[in-house]
């Protein structure tokens, strides 16, 4: 009985193709990002849709920092994907020494924590995204509610960890 239900782990590999298939799309978006960057430096010309009170330069800014978020997200969606494996398809007579400290991932725990931190990173790229179009002098007050979002999902993680996770 045993045997069959830990056969079921097999299941996920369902999510790991998925979330890797979803990296590739975000790697590939966001370097027609950034391609779409290079246009507009360089040639004036725009694919995406701003605010018609930015210069090149700025458009430029804008479109390399949706750039990274997209490149980010990638990232994140590949290590999910490798942690899904390695947690329940990984055979663990299989060690591979070759990879680095921070993907060695034992426990459902640890997506979590990569979860969150990339979340407040991701976070603060869209709020720099948030002050470039919109300019310095336009900003309202409420502009401060992500990144007070931003601090309280940074306690939270401090909160969750104790001495000998960290």
């Amino acid at each position: 009985m045993f045997k069959r239900f830990f056969a079921l782990r097999y299941v996920s590999i369902i999510a790991v193709i998925s979330l890797f298939a979803g990296s590739v799309l975000m790697f590939l978006s966001g370097a027609i990002f950034a391609f779409n960057a290079y246009l507009i430096f360089f040639f004036g010309r725009s694919v995406a849709v701003l605010p018609g009170h930015l210069g090149e330069n700025t458009a430029a800014s804008v479109v390399i920092i949706q750039s990274v978020d997209a490149f980010l997200f990638a990232l994140v969606l590949l290590i999910f994907s490798y942690g899904i494996y390695t947690l329940f398809i990984y055979n663990p007579e299989e060690k591979n020494e070759k990879l680095p400290g921070w993907l060695h991932i034992e426990t459902i725990s640890q997506l979590k924590t990569i979860l969150i931190q990339v979340i407040i990173v991701i976070l603060a790229v869209n709020v720099l995204e948030h002050i470039v179009i919109v300019g310095s002098e336009s900003l309202k007050w409420e502009t401060l509610i992500i990144p007070a979002s931003m601090v309280g999902l940074a306690l939270a993680l401090k909160l969750m960890h104790t001495e000998k996770d960290l």
